[in-house]
């Protein structure tokens, strides 16, 4: 181990504070581990960027208790919602994919889609993880990274002082971006179609109401003859909102194009009305791209969100996926960090989240083609796959990698199922009793795994509750539905992760299955 003096000791740095970042920030402070989080830019997100936060990332997030934030930070939630293909906002309709809100929403879970923003959701994520204990500094660059056997040595600048400072890591997860300059010092490569377009996103101020005419738009996209394959959205005040065109720099178009008269004119073309008074707030560019980076881990240095993996927003899988990574990422780290798992839980962060990803982008590559780029149908290779399937219906086994949510199996390496739970006169749902921890939950007749999971977990050094479900049982099954969804008889059990997800299952209890139990759960801990 190196003999060189640093300013700090940190067991994991976080270089980003966007979504992704803000969140493993959230995830590790949650359970007792100090991180340190460092973003270039001076705060949290201004823009709206990602909205509809699907319920599987509310569930991430319900764990951690930010879900009531979320709820009372998120705009009114219409009856239903409407994406249409237009001309224009106030010119003619092209197609439609209106739905109702409540379609969004999924009886395989407890939780709700939330349409919160990203500039609403960021500042919410940043103070939650600073309650927590996160050190969540802004407007501090890092300037360089090397990584040992024993850790990662990083340099850091705060942009407002000056100051440069030696930080010293066990891990670092880079949350920086689909450009990310720390992937590109690593050296790993990524593989698939690559850039789609370039697009430049425009925030305006302007009175949409008039254009809207009451209609619960979330979203258009947008062709006419000054733009081909745009988008507009709406704030949800009506008072502003968002235009993104793509622009071609083969033809000579640049950033540069963009000045706030060229601005103004494209607002007004997407909204159809050429006396609006606009106000152009800001603008950005940005690649549409679709990849995965070869691998999401090279040695104490992970990859996650855009870093890892880069999808169309057509979808909105993109921050949703990344929110999975750094949940996934930061109950390994959590475990390594406290001595209870070997590092070798943590290589079991690429073998998971990656294939995920790969799928995922497939996804979303599929709707982006079929929405803003027709001509290439050509490329399309994968079956297109139900919505929460996606959400819900991956696997984290080598059978097979999407299921049905609707039809769970309870099998090891899949989604512990939602299942309507009551205790003392309160409903709650299996989902809630996954808690941050592994947990067992066996039917009313299992008593005998709870004895053998109290003794496991004081050999592990766990909490490890446990919950016999049924008539009788510490909690009651209100539609009788969990041994049949988790596939097992009343004297059977399974270990769910602190993800959620199924670790280990015995249909029937038996002097072989405990055992089974204890090996299982000494496989996954690398011990």
């Amino acid at each position: 181990m190196s003999t060189q003096h640093y300013d700090e000791s940190v067991p994991v740095l976080i270089v980003g504070g966007s979504l992704v970042g803000l969140s493993t920030a959230l995830f590790l402070s949650g359970q007792g581990i100090r991180c340190l989080l460092v973003e270039r830019h001076p705060g949290v997100s201004p823009f709206t960027r990602a909205s509809g936060f699907n319920p599987r990332t509310m569930e991430l997030y319900r764990a951690f208790g930010v879900e009531p934030a979320i709820q009372q930070a998120e705009p009114r939630r219409e009856s239903s919602v409407m994406i249409l293909q237009v001309e224009s906002l106030m010119g003619k309709e092209l197609s439609s994919y209106t739905q109702n809100v409540s379609d969004f929403d999924s009886p395989a879970s407890p939780t709700k889609m939330s349409f919160i923003t990203q500039d609403r959701l960021e500042p919410i994520l940043r103070t939650h993880a600073e309650q927590f204990g996160g050190d969540l500094r802004f407007n501090t660059q890092l300037l360089s990274s090397e990584q040992d056997a024993d850790g990662v040595t990083a340099t850091i600048r705060d942009n407002s002082s000056g100051e440069v400072r030696t930080v010293r890591a066990q891990y670092l997860v880079a949350a920086d971006g689909n450009d990310s300059s720390l992937r590109h010092h690593l050296g790993i490569a990524t593989h698939g179609p690559g850039t789609l377009a370039h697009q430049m996103f425009i925030i305006f101020k302007a009175d949409l109401r008039p254009a809207l005419r009451g209609r619960p738009i979330f979203f258009c996209y947008v062709t006419n003859s000054q733009i081909q394959g745009g988008a507009i959205g709406a704030s949800p005040d009506g008072l502003g909102g968002m235009v993104n065109v793509p622009y071609d720099p083969a033809k000579g178009e640049s950033k540069a194009t963009f000045t706030d008269a060229h601005c103004q004119e494209l607002v007004r073309s997407a909204v159809g009305d050429p006396q609006l008074d606009v106000e152009i707030v800001s603008r950005r560019s940005w690649e549409l791209a679709a990849f995965v980076a070869e691998r999401f881990q090279r040695g104490r240095i992970f990859l996650v969100g855009d870093a890892a993996h880069v999808m169309p927003p057509t979808g909105g899988y993109g921050a949703n996926t990344g929110i999975a990574d750094a949940h996934n990422l930061a109950w390994k780290l959590a475990l390594v960090l406290k001595g209870i798992a070997s590092p070798q839980l943590l290589a079991t962060y690429d073998t998971e989240r990656r294939p995920v990803a790969q799928l995922t982008v497939e996804q979303a590559y599929m709707n982006f083609v079929e929405r803003m780029a027709p001509h290439l149908a050509g490329t399309i290779t994968t079956p297109k796959i139900e919505y929460y399937s996606v959400i819900f219906g991956y696997h984290y086994n080598d059978t097979k990698l999407y299921d049905n949510p609707y039809r769970p199996t309870g099998q090891p390496g899949t989604r512990a199922p939602h299942i309507v739970l009551e205790r003392d006169g309160e409903r709650l749902s299996t989902v809630d009793l996954l808690n941050r921890q592994f947990v067992l939950l066996s039917g009313v007749n299992g008593q005998s795994w709870h004895e053998v999971a109290k003794a496991i977990g004081e050999q592990y050094g766990i909490e490890l509750p446990c919950y016999r479900i049924g008539a009788g049982g510490d909690l009651t099954d209100v539609d009788g539905d969990f041994l049949s969804t988790y596939g097992l008889s009343c004297a059977g059990a399974v270990l769910v992760r602190p993800d959620g997800f199924i670790a280990w299952r015995s249909e029937a209890a038996g002097e072989d299955a405990e055992r089974n139990l204890a090996e299982s759960l000494a496989r996954l801990l690398g011990r």
